[in-house]
């Protein structure tokens, strides 16, 4: 990873950056089945939910080169979120969810922001973290190259879901 790259725990000002990155991937990609962007308020009602309300941990890569601007610039991001939180039995499960802007992939900034994350969780009630992922094959390594980056970090392929969700023309 980049020396100049801090990760760190997310804050409410960091939103409007988290939010970019998750509308970058909603509108253009089908790496997640969200089709729109979500206003800034509704993301820092999920983040107050996450940290605050479930006590999970979110955090940012923040590129400190750039610091001489106003705002911090987040290059990446990730957290935990309870899974399936309206079943009771699930309350020692966790989902991740990381993403990395789309001008910083493949520089360390996503297995630095899942140690972190991961780290962190040993810390929270949760005993068992899941990591759900939509398999782009017109992407890099025929989109494999996520499932791949998780095994490595010991997670292991559960199963397959095929056609259940249509985004940008296909399945």
């Amino acid at each position: 990873m980049e020396s100049n790259i801090v990760i760190k725990r997310a804050s409410p000002v960091h939103i409007p950056s988290i939010n970019a990155i998750l509308t970058h991937y909603a509108l253009h990609t089908v790496i997640t089945f969200a089709t729109a962007g979500i206003s800034d308020q509704e993301l820092l009602a999920k983040f107050q939910s996450i940290t605050s309300d479930h006590q999970l941990p979110f955090y940012v890569a923040t590129d400190e080169e750039q610091e001489e601007r106003e705002e911090e610039v987040v290059v990446g991001y990730t957290y935990i979120s309870p899974f399936r939180p309206e079943r009771l039995a699930y309350i020692h499960t966790g989902e991740v969810s990381l993403y990395v802007h789309p001008e910083h992939l493949y520089k360390g900034i996503g297995s630095a922001l899942l140690k972190r994350v991961l780290e962190a969780t040993q810390r929270t009630r949760i005993r068992e973290v899941l990591a759900f992922m939509a398999v782009d094959v017109e992407s890099r390594e025929g989109g494999l190259g996520l499932r791949d980056f998780y095994v490595r970090w010991g997670f292991k392929e559960a199963g397959r879901m095929e056609r259940v969700g249509w985004k940008l023309g296909r399945w």
